[in-house]
């Protein structure tokens, strides 16, 4: 029998402190593994890899390892107002990107320009099969992209033309955006988007439109079938928990500011009244984001604000669960749920795939889109506009027809599943032909790319954080 050899997929620009992203990283591997007959190693390079590392220790993801994402690590960016530090930075980051370029040339080079660390991640983009850029929402305009496009540059300088995983992006309006992710885009071998408005973002962008493919969002690879199939086709709907589950987030582009969010929180607090009130739910509020105190993010805080203001029968029937849950822990404790009222989208997909309806509220196009798939556009609730009115009479409508939706919504998975799946197809002959030889050195234009970096062009678009 011949032995398929093993393959190493670099997986880059992940945040695995957000339960969200790991879920993609988990589902990435999964659709990956389904694609390569053969044993695959993940080395996946995360903006916060110690922290990462302690959640998703070895033991338990031993094909995984986690590593600092090298756009962070070997370059450098503004993050104070000391005008000295920051005009030097461009004239480091120049000298970086031409020693990245002149990399194993030159052991002393190397030694003086990257650490011991820097070098061996180095070493492993230089022998990789494959490079996937992961799935979500980072290529659009709310955040600063420079840090994105620095990866894309060493993907280039290596040879490592990145698939681009399953991304709502875009659109893209700056002329700097614009000009440094179509290099980028037109490398890469196959680019996954989960949404047609995200493809008509990439109108302009992609010399070849035809290797862009729709399809949705690789959570759904991680669903249940089997429970799914088994709940559809039982002629009763499920026995009642008496339990309900609610994820929120703190927003910072709601629209009104400060309003808008004490609109949305309001929202929740009657929604949360309401299920204990006139349904007699007990209520847990949980998400995504939440007890990692070395992340940006803590969900738990704005649900312990709306908490604070309940009425006192009420609030004795909810509680704010704080703690951290990988995805596997999250969906198995959401399917203690009658169903979720969910801002986070991850935790919108992660309870679908468990067979727990979801009422969903969208905070970007990306959950209008998802909504529209499932059948469940004309319940949506958005961040940007929802009152308390709107929510009770959205929650009334979503429990009265529960049954019913159940079955549109969780028949509607089943095919997300078999569309996320689909990506194996697509990823397989690039797995196929994988090779760990320097195929190039460097993006198309990239000489224009170090004279950007050299005259600290992007530096005065600062990193935003959501």
């Amino acid at each position: 029998m011949k032995t398929v050899p093993m393959k190493t997929v670099i997986v880059e620009n992940t945040v695995c402190l957000n339960t969200g992203d790991a879920a993609i990283l988990l589902a990435i591997r999964h659709i990956l593994k389904a694609a390569c007959p053969g044993e695959l190693r993940f080395q996946v390079f995360d903006s916060q890899p110690t922290v990462a590392s302690r959640l998703y220790p070895t033991q338990a993801y031993p094909d995984i390892e986690i590593r600092k994402l090298l756009a962070e690590s070997i370059f450098k960016y503004p993050y104070d107002d000391n005008r000295l530090k920051n005009l030097a930075k461009p004239i480091y980051n120049r000298l970086a990107l031409s020693a990245l370029r002149h990399y194993g040339k030159s052991r002393a080079l190397d030694e003086t320009m990257f650490s011991a660390e820097d070098r061996r991640s180095l070493d492993m983009y230089r022998q990789a099969d494959l490079v996937v850029t992961t799935g979500g929402t980072y290529l659009v305009e709310n955040y600063n992209l420079e840090r994105r496009l620095n990866q894309f540059r060493i993907d280039a300088i290596f040879g490592k033309d990145p698939v681009f995983f399953t991304q709502s992006l875009g659109p893209f309006d700056k002329d700097y955006n614009r000009r440094e992710l179509k290099p980028a885009f037109d490398r890469s071998p196959l680019i996954l988007l989960r949404d047609r408005r995200s493809h008509g973002h990439l109108d302009g962008l992609v010399d070849n439109p035809g290797k862009c493919h729709v399809v949705a969002d690789s959570v759904f690879a991680l669903a249940d079938k089997k429970r799914i199939e088994t709940m559809l086709s039982a002629g009763t709907p499920p026995a009642q928990t008496g339990r309900v589950g609610i994820s929120v987030r703190h927003w910072n582009y709601v629209n009104d500011g400060a309003d808008g969010m004490h609109r949305y929180m309001a929202s929740i607090r009657d929604i949360a009244t309401s299920l204990v009130r006139d349904h007699g739910k007990q209520v847990t509020f949980v998400s995504t984001c939440q007890g990692v105190p070395e992340y940006a993010h803590d969900d738990s805080k704005t649900a312990r604000t709306i908490v604070a203001e309940l009425d006192a029968d009420v609030a004795a029937h909810v509680d704010v669960d704080a703690g951290f849950h990988t995805p596997e822990q999250l969906m198995e404790l959401v399917k203690g749920f009658d169903f979720v009222v969910a801002t986070r989208m991850h935790m919108m997909i992660m309870s679908l795939c468990v067979g727990v309806p979801v009422l969903p509220i969208a905070y970007e196009f990306k959950t209008r889109e998802l909504a529209k798939r499932v059948g469940l556009a004309e319940l949506l609730l958005d961040i940007d506009s929802v009152t308390p009115e709107e929510a009770a009479q959205k929650l009334a409508t979503f429990t009265g027809d529960l049954d019913r939706l159940r079955k549109t919504t969780l028949a509607a998975v089943l095919e997300e599943h078999a569309s996320a799946m689909s990506a194996a197809d697509l990823v397989r002959p690039l797995l196929a032909d994988a090779s760990a030889n320097v195929a190039g050195d460097g993006l198309p234009r990239r000489d224009e790319g170090a004279a950007r970096l050299r005259n600290g062009d992007h530096e005065g678009e600062r990193h935003r954080v959501a």
